[in-house]
C-alpha cells in the first residue's frame, strides 16, 4: 500500500535540498522567483525555518552584491564552500575524499553538468545530490517498493555521515559569521538547522569537523575541476532505471 505521507515528506526534503543547492550558486532570476513564490511542500517539514530564507529583501541586485561580498572571486579563506578544505591538509587526502564523493555519484548514475566550472565537493553539488536521492526515495515509494526506497534512504544516511554532515554545519557557522546579516546569514542558519535535523532523522552520526579542522590550501588537487549547471541543477544524465 502506498504511503502518501512518506512520499510527500521525501518529495519535500528533495525540494529543500534542491533550493539550498541553487541558493549557494551565483544568484539569478530563477533563485529570486523561487524564494518569492516559496513552496508549500517544503514547509511540510521545515516550517517555520523555511520562512527565514524566503523573500525578505531578495532582489537580484541585492543577492548578487551580498554573494560577491560574502564569497568573493576566489576560494574564501573564511568560509570555503568546498568539503576538501575541511580537515584535509594534504592533496593526497583531498584526492581520496573527492574519489569517494565521485563514487557516490557514479553509483547512482549521475554526472556533473558542464555549464560552469565547479568541483564536485562544492556545497551546492553535494546538496543537489542528497536532494536527488530524496526524490529517488519518493519515486521508489510511489512506483516500486519499500525495498528500493530503503536503498535510497541508506545512501542518504551514508553520504551524510561520510561527507555532507561532517562539514556543512561548520561551513554554515563560518558563513553566518562572515555574512553577519542579510540573506546569506539567514541561509547559513537554515542550513545548519536543517542538516542537524536531517542527521537526527536519518540516524546519521557524522564525525563533524570543528573550527580547528579548517585548513584552506592555495593549491587545488589535480583533475578536480568539475562542472556545475548554474541555471537549474548540478547534475545531468541521471539513470532512469527506477
Amino acid at each position: 500500500m502506498m504511503d502518501e505521507q512518506a512520499i510527500r515528506e521525501a518529495t519535500a526534503r528533495g525540494g529543500i535540498y534542491q533550493l539550498l543547492s541553487v541558493a549557494f550558486l551565483y544568484p539569478d532570476e530563477g533563485l529570486v522567483s523561487r524564494l518569492k513564490e516559496g513552496c508549500a511542500e517544503m514547509k511540510v517539514i521545515a516550517s517555520p525555518l523555511f520562512d527565514t530564507i524566503s523573500s525578505e529583501g531578495c532582489t537580484l541586485d541585492i543577492l548578487q552584491a551580498e554573494y560577491r561580498q560574502t564569497f568573493g572571486h576566489t576560494i574564501s579563506q573564511e568560509c570555503p564552500p568546498y568539503e576538501t578544505q575541511y580537515g584535509s591538509a594534504h592533496l593526497f587526502q583531498q584526492a581520496q575524499s573527492l574519489g569517494d564523493i565521485a563514487g557516490f555519484y557514479r553509483a547512482f548514475g549521475v554526472e556533473v553538468s558542464d555549464r560552469a566550472k565547479e568541483r564536485l565537493d562544492h556545497i551546492a553539488v553535494e546538496l543537489e545530490f542528497t536532494g536527488f536521492l530524496a526524490f529517488k526515495e519518493a519515486y521508489a515509494l510511489a512506483h516500486h517498493s519499500e525495498e528500493k526506497a530503503a536503498i535510497c534512504r541508506e545512501a542518504q544516511r551514508k553520504f551524510m555521515e561520510a561527507h555532507l554532515g561532517r562539514w556543512a554545519p561548520l561551513f554554515a557557522k563560518l558563513l553566518g559569521r562572515k555574512a553577519q546579516e542579510g540573506f546569506y546569514r539567514r541561509l547559513a542558519s537554515f542550513l545548519e538547522a536543517f542538516i542537524t535535523a536531517e542527521c537526527r532523522r536519518m540516524g546519521a552520526k557524522p564525525f563533524a569537523f570543528e573550527e580547528g579542522d579548517l585548513t584552506p590550501v592555495a593549491a587545488e588537487p589535480e583533475g578536480t575541476c568539475f562542472s556545475c549547471g548554474v541555471e537549474s541543477s548540478c547534475f545531468v544524465a541521471a539513470k532512469e532505471d527506477d
